[in-house]
């Protein structure tokens, strides 16, 4: 019973929004800990008052002042914890890139700023060859050491328009929203990550492995949601897929 109740605990302060709510209990506790010496005011204001005649406006300033900067402090503290949640629950903890809860939010928003101001917007959806043989062959470790290594490749090779993300939580497909980007820009993204992905062997516990991969790409149209972009990035990229050797692009229009 024992041991339960200390894995629950050891859970839930690992778990990414129970991080902010262990820190904030925290805080609280310290602060009550903090508070014991509160007895000890009349004492300091008998000090100020009567020792070195302090006015009541210079203890109210100096009061107001120390509750500020308080105020000030905490407040940081917990934003920054409070961002810090919310960057664990949109990052991928096995490649670090942005997750598919992030995706939807980003795309959606670059979605209605497409619409807004008449800018283009593209997909490149990449998918590796072949990737359930590296599962067959050398085991879910090794297959999850190659997605955090191609992750790592793909979240350094971007444009300042471009924003990688997984696609999904436990696949092998990564999508590429490219900002102010035609499709044949986005075709010619996609040419130059294939190509790189295929020369950079990827190492992994003393072996090399060779990837290729298929890209699948299309622009974005004005009367386009989410799904319907997405799914015609994903059309793309089947399309792709069938080509005997794969290791192509395939755009749709």
């Amino acid at each position: 019973m024992a041991n339960y109740f200390k894995e629950s605990i050891h859970k839930f302060k690992n778990d990414a929004l129970s991080k902010g709510i262990y820190d904030i209990l925290k805080g609280l506790f310290i602060s009550l800990i903090l508070l014991i010496p509160t007895k000890w005011i009349p004492y300091v204001k008998t000090f100020f008052l009567t020792e070195h005649k302090f006015t009541t406006y210079t203890i109210v300033i100096s009061a107001v002042t120390l509750i500020t900067f308080t105020t000030f402090f905490v407040s940081r503290y917990f934003r920054k914890k409070i961002r810090l949640v919310l960057n664990d629950n949109h990052t991928d903890e096995l490649t670090g890139l942005k997750n598919h809860k992030a995706l939807i939010e980003y795309l959606n928003l670059k979605i209605v700023e497409a619409k807004n101001r008449s800018e283009s917007l593209s997909l490149i959806l990449i998918d590796i060859d072949d990737f359930k043989n590296f599962n067959t062959l050398y085991g879910f470790n090794v297959a999850d050491q190659i997605l955090k290594k191609l992750g790592e490749l793909l979240g350094n090779d971007k444009r300042a328009t471009d924003e990688t993300f997984r696609f999904f939580n436990r696949g092998d497909e990564f999508l590429v929203v490219a900002y102010e980007t035609s499709l044949s820009q986005a075709i010619q993204a996609a040419e130059r990550k294939r190509k790189l992905i295929q020369k950079n062997l990827i190492s992994v516990e003393g072996k090399n492995h060779q990837l290729t991969v298929c890209c699948g790409v299309t622009e974005f149209k004005k009367n386009d949601d989410y799904a319907t972009f997405t799914d015609r990035a994903t059309e793309a990229l089947n399309e792709a897929k069938k080509i005997v050797g794969k290791n192509n692009t395939k755009s749709i229009v």
